[in-house]
């Protein structure tokens, strides 16, 4: 866990440094974790035609609130599409146990993905959390963001808006 700690922490402290500039129109390739501490890859959108990714923080009250219903959003999704989540702030082990407790109160019990290095770049082009955003199997970032929280209902317009998109 310290090893893990370690890694996360250096990726938040890099957010406020990290000055590349980065086409915001696809996701980036990544290697990192999920909460329940499973490796997790880009991969992860491959064989769904639509992903929505919540980024949000476990000190943002709006992050939170949100949490129910994306919790029943991820459970109702659309077939060939699903909701994950990106946790912007596990820089430790009280955090990290604080983004657990929040999904659990929540039953947001979809996939939640905690920041890598390859994903700060991309980090850069969110002005704040929460913001959503949908991809294609390959990354590719479909339409615009969402920023600020939503009902569930309207999230679930903005997937069926997304999936228009789709080629």
């Amino acid at each position: 866990m310290r090893k893990f700690a370690f890694v996360i922490t250096l990726a938040v402290l890099a957010i406020a440094m990290a000055g590349t500039a980065f086409a915001a129109d696809a996701f980036p390739a990544f290697k990192s974790y999920n909460l329940a501490g499973e490796e997790v890859s880009q991969e992860i959108f491959a064989g769904k035609k639509l992903t929505m990714i919540n980024f949000w923080g476990t000190y943002c009250p709006p992050c939170i609130s949100e949490m129910p219903d994306l919790g029943e959003l991820g459970r109702s999704m659309p077939e060939g599409t699903q909701l994950v989540g990106i946790v912007i702030d596990v820089g430790d082990k009280e955090t990290f146990e604080k983004a657990i407790e929040i999904t659990k109160t929540a039953n947001a019990d979809f996939p939640n993905i905690l920041i890598s290095q390859e994903m700060i770049p991309y980090l850069e082009t969110i002005v704040a959390v929460p913001t959503t955003i949908f991809v294609d199997a390959q990354g590719n970032v479909i339409g615009e963001p969402i920023v600020g929280s939503r009902s569930g209902k309207a999230y679930r317009g903005e997937v069926e808006k997304a999936l228009k998109l789709l080629p």
